[in-house]
């Protein structure tokens, strides 16, 4: 059986498009893999560095703060927190564990609600009141903390995989 010319142009187009869709994929797959091996680096390093960090210390000075006492009562009577409230938690927050917010950034593009909740965990308010501090519901967080795992690590993980992530950090 042999090819016309035309059977035998097509031939070769459909062998440069499939080795060039078949090399395109190849790079996207090297490209996401390297964007995760660079956050692993990253999260790793951040771990070492908090591991030297004083906890117990930056807890009590937390625990101290104005704003974490307008937290809990904002807890007592069922209230959301303000928008300068989450301005003035960010800075309590980043002044005890040096870059938090920009670590946090570094590893995924968080939406102010993904922020809002690593905020919160980071200062040890559990899960239930960190639906009544965001106006969210107990489920949303719980599906952003799960979401959060997945997109920086590119693996599925527990709600306390992140939470134990955001304490390490």
């Amino acid at each position: 059986m042999l090819f016309t010319d035309r059977e035998i142009v097509l031939l070769i187009i459909c062998a440069v498009i499939y080795i060039t869709l078949f090399v395109v994929t190849i790079q996207y797959h090297r490209r996401k893999i390297q964007l995760l091996q660079s956050r692993l680096d990253n999260i790793h390093s951040m771990q070492k560095i908090a591991v030297i960090q004083k906890r117990d210390y930056d807890m009590n000075t937390i625990f101290s703060s104005p704003i974490y006492l307008r937290i809990k009562q904002y807890l007592n009577d069922g209230q959301s927190m303000h928008d300068d409230d989450w301005q003035e938690l960010t800075e309590v927050v980043n002044k005890v564990y040096n870059g938090f917010t920009e670590k946090l950034y570094s590893l995924y593009n968080m939406s102010d609600q993904d922020y809002h909740v690593s905020l919160l965990i980071k200062i040890r308010i559990a899960p239930k009141d960190i639906a009544t501090l965001t106006a969210h519901s107990k489920e949303s967080v719980a599906s952003t903390r799960s979401r959060l795992y997945q997109k920086v690590f590119g693996k599925k993980g527990s709600t306390k995989d992140w939470d134990d992530f955001i304490l390490s950090i």
